[in-house]
């Protein structure tokens, strides 16, 4: 079987057994698969051997290698806290493109499948009790503090800001730009600019920078019969607590064994 990877290489079977040899020896790939999600990278399921617990194969793009450090260094942060739901481990980061011409990263795969396969058949009350339940979750990243405002790169944060309304305006600033370069109209981007110019205070009291998602939607959240659950660190960056548009996702809930509609409801309720 031969797997097509984003942009253009085909991840083959052997191609992944010598992946998996390094990220973990003794171990027989049974399966590869693609996962169907992701815009950027290009993740694979690995299914092993004699039952053993399945690997995450995630390929980063040319364009974008750097986010392979990236997510080294939000993985290393979270795990240096005490939260209610375990990160998945990195089990190898290799970028010497001696296996395949990408950066990539290998990491334990926990138990569970994506919410939006599943929101269609959840009763209210169990949506209720999983968006309540990621709420919860997203409360405990809020309390890793960050020493400033600003996009996670590589390293840390790429451009310090000291205060949350200083980070917040330039992003601000920088969509509105692209609005305006995508073809979005001058008196369109012009009352976007002053309906967020009258309300920037609002941003002040935003005080203390911690980690944040900026991801949020139940493609990410996987949902598990047990109690795992896992949170995907791609998509974290230094934000301000009272930012709820860039709060985590990832989340993994979990189902109790029970039937559980109306995630949209509760979608909206909770945006």
């Amino acid at each position: 079987m031969t797997v097509m990877l984003k942009p253009a290489l085909l991840l083959t079977d052997a191609q992944a057994q010598s992946i998996v040899d390094r990220a973990a020896p003794g171990r027989r790939v049974a399966r590869l698969s693609a996962f169907g999600r992701g815009e950027i990278s290009a993740v694979f399921d690995v299914e092993l051997a004699d039952g053993r617990p399945g690997l995450v194969i995630k390929i980063y793009p040319d364009t974008l290698q750097w986010k392979m450090k990236k997510e080294i260094t939000v993985a290393a942060l979270l795990s240096a806290h005490r939260l209610a739901a375990p990160v998945s481990r990195i089990l190898l980061a290799d970028d010497s493109k001696s296996l395949i011409a990408f950066n990539y990263v290998v990491m334990d795969r926990l138990a569970g499948s994506s919410l939006a396969d599943h929101e269609r058949d959840l009763s209210e009350p169990e949506c209720f009790a999983i968006y309540a339940e990621m709420g919860r979750l997203l409360r405990d990243i809020h309390a890793i503090p960050l020493e400033s405002f600003g996009y996670i790169g590589a390293e840390g944060v790429v451009t310090p800001f000291a205060t949350n309304r200083a980070y917040m305006s330039s992003q601000f600033d920088r969509k509105l730009d692209g609005f305006s370069t995508l073809g979005g109209t001058p008196q369109i981007a012009a009352r976007l600019n002053d309906y967020v110019a009258r309300r920037a205070a609002l941003l002040d009291g935003c005080a203390t920078p911690c980690l944040c998602h900026y991801d949020f939607h139940p493609g990410n959240f996987p949902v598990a019969t047990g109690a795992e659950r896992s949170l995907d660190c791609a998509a974290l960056r230094a934000a301000s607590l009272g930012m709820t548009a860039f709060l985590p996702n990832a989340i993994a809930m979990r189902l109790h064994g029970r039937r559980a509609t109306g995630v949209a409801r509760h979608r909206q309720a909770f945006s």
